[in-house]
Order: structure tokens, then C-alpha cells, then sequence
């Protein structure tokens, strides 16, 4: 597939993008490399490669899950600026 300067030109005005004219010269040829690449992974021959999800051959690692204790209540108090009745007092957003 080949694309010509008056297609680089429509596809510019539906993106509703400005080129001049030496840009769409340029865009022409980028875009003419772009679809040989594409047009070289459409002849690749890929019957003995496995579908993939990620080209990476790594499982996730995650950790087992652990109950732990926090903190009591009065220990995270003494870190707030402000509380009231075992609430953090924060300054007013909205009035």
C-alpha cells in the first residue's frame, strides 16, 4: 500500500492539523516506511510461534497474604495535628 500527498493531506484534515507543504512531502515518506514495515509483519510466517500475553516469560510474583496487627488507635492519634473525639480534625474544603 502506497499513500500519495493527497492522502497525507485528508488524514491532516480530519486531525484537523495545519502542514505545509515540505511537511507533507516528509509525512508522505514516513508514512510510506510505516506501512512497508506493517506490510512486512503481515508476510512474517507465524505458525510455530504461541500466542502471547506478555514477551516477557515471567508469572506475576505476589505475596501470600498476612494478617498484622496495627497500630491502636491512641498511637495514630498522637501523630494528628487536631483531633476531637477520636476523629482527625481537618481544615474546612467547601463552605
Amino acid at each position: 500500500m502506497v499513500t500519495d500527498a493527497a492522502t497525507v493531506r485528508d488524514v491532516a484534515a480530519l486531525a484537523r492539523l495545519v502542514i505545509s507543504d515540505q511537511d507533507i512531502e516528509n509525512a508522505t515518506a514516513e508514512f510510506n516506511q510505516t506501512l512497508a514495515l506493517f506490510d512486512a509483519l503481515g508476510t512474517t510466517d507465524t505458525t510455530d510461534v504461541a500466542p502471547m500475553i506478555n514477551p516477557l516469560d515471567a508469572a506475576q510474583r505476589l505475596r501470600t497474604d498476612q494478617i498484622e496487627t496495627l497500630v491502636d488507635r491512641a498511637g495514630l492519634m498522637q501523630n494528628a495535628p487536631a483531633i476531637e473525639e477520636d476523629y482527625f480534625l481537618v481544615p474546612r474544603v467547601l463552605d
